[in-house]
Formats: C-alpha cells, sequence, structure tokens
C-alpha cells in the first residue's frame, strides 16, 4: 500500500492547492491565507491619498476636507473606508450580504481591523455595527455589519455591543433615492436602547460600504444625542453614489 499517496490525497482533500480565488472567482494553485491569488493580492483597491479627512473618500485634490462633506455636515467626527467599491469589491461584499457566504466576514474584518491599526489613532471605548431591521435580519439570516465588527473588535482588542443601537424602522430600499430622499428615509429609523452604555464614550460605528453616509450619519446622531463623547466610522468600502450599484447608505 502506497501510505504517501494515501497521505498526498488526503492532504489535497483538506488543504486543496487549486481552489478559487475569493474576488476574481478565477481557480489558482497559489492563494493566500486571505483567499486572494497573486494578481488580486497585489491590485486590491485601497484607497488612496489624497483623501477627504471627513469622509475619507478618494478626492482629486488635497484640500482637506471635501466640498460634500461640508455641505453634509455630519454627525461623526471621521469616516475610514478601506476600499475602493469596484466592481469586484461590489460582487465579493454582495456575496457576502446576499448569498450567505458567512466565511468570507474573516478575511473583510482582517482588513479593516488592519487599516484601523495602521490609519486611525483613536482611542474608542465600544464598536457599534450599524443595526439592520429585525425583519431584514430575519430574512437575510445574520447583520454583516455585526459579522464585520466582531472581527474588528477581537483584532484590536475592544468590546463589541451589537444592543447600544437598534433600527426601530423597517425602510424602503435605498437604491432609487438620492442624498436628500435617503437622509429623510432614514429619519428617526434608529433609536438608542441604552443611554448609559453611550454617555461620555467615544464610539466605532461598523458598517460594510459608505456611499452617501446618511445611514452611518442617521446613527451617529442618535448616538450623539444620547451622550456620545465622539463617533468615528469604519466602513469596507467607499464609492460615489450610483443607483445601479450601491445597496447601503
Amino acid at each position: 500500500m502506497d501510505f504517501s499517496a494515501i497521505k498526498e490525497a488526503i492532504l489535497d482533500i483538506l488543504y486543496p492547492q487549486d481552489i478559487v480565488c475569493i474576488l476574481c472567482q478565477k481557480r489558482h494553485r497559489d492563494i493566500d491565507d486571505k483567499g486572494l491569488c497573486p494578481v488580486c493580492a497585489k491590485t486590491l483597491p485601497y484607497i488612496k491619498p489624497p483623501i477627504c479627512q471627513k469622509c475619507g473618500k478618494t478626492v482629486k485634490e488635497d484640500t482637506g476636507i471635501c466640498l460634500e462633506c461640508i455641505y453634509a455636515q455630519y454627525h461623526f467626527e471621521r469616516a475610514v473606508p478601506v476600499f475602493e467599491y469596484t466592481s469586484d469589491m461590489q460582487q465579493l461584499i454582495h456575496r457576502f450580504k446576499y448569498q450567505g457566504v458567512y466565511y468570507l466576514s474573516r478575511t473583510l474584518g482582517y482588513w479593516m481591523a488592519e487599516a484601523y491599526k495602521q490609519r486611525c489613532n483613536w482611542e474608542v471605548d465600544v464598536i457599534v455595527p450599524v443595526p439592520l431591521h429585525p425583519r431584514r435580519e430575519r430574512e437575510r439570516g445574520f447583520n454583516q455589519s455585526a459579522l464585520l465588527a466582531g472581527e474588528v473588535g477581537r483584532s484590536i482588542g475592544v468590546q463589541v455591543d451589537c444592543r447600544i443601537l437598534k433600527r426601530r424602522k423597517h425602510t424602503s430600499t435605498q437604491v432609487v433615492l438620492n442624498k436628500h430622499q435617503r437622509r429623510q428615509n432614514l429619519w428617526d429609523a434608529f433609536e438608542v436602547i441604552d443611554p448609559d452604555k453611550v454617555r461620555g464614550r467615544v464610539i466605532l460605528l461598523i458598517d460594510d460600504v459608505f456611499t452617501t453616509g446618511s445611514t452611518v450619519d442617521e446613527c451617529s446622531r442618535v448616538l450623539m444625542h444620547a451622550g456620545a463623547k465622539r463617533v468615528y466610522v469604519l466602513t469596507l468600502a467607499a464609492g460615489r453614489l450610483d443607483r445601479k450599484q450601491h445597496k447601503s447608505g
């Protein structure tokens, strides 16, 4: 009996060498520990300077705060997105959110935690994920922001509390709405459950995608109204408002 052949067969089952890259969805024999092929690992669409010092999006010129943020007057202190919301990143996030590929939260959360360590000199007291309405969470089976928050919290050593903020209003989809309509749609949609957990504390708010900023801003508004000292925002991706692509706020 060729035990070495049996061993190789078992190892190939447990640790397949020819697997699919999580980003390009092509088969490769040299996938790294984050599930990426060499090409995708080198071409991840990281947001690079110059960036807006408020929303964290890429801007044409390094002028501090972009005009959009000056107009919006966001309630959060600063937002840091990790990636541009490219078509590949969109597909990856949609597989995670809508197709139930839960294990992607480990890699996506890792990227967010690394961005926090490298780019954010914030001292935060607690991590709060953007909540889903119970009906939507039942339909999806999980809250993607809570899974990401869990990964970030474990990596940076900060407590995650999913019982601070709740979504009390089931809002219509934001896909076809402009920025003003999104703000109206989300008004009074969130509620702080226990203000004592918020008062005087610095909050790190976690969401998957920042488009207009309406969702994280409304969450920040109610957190600040409940007595939070400051609210910072960390998201996986950010991009311009595009009705055909963006399904997040």
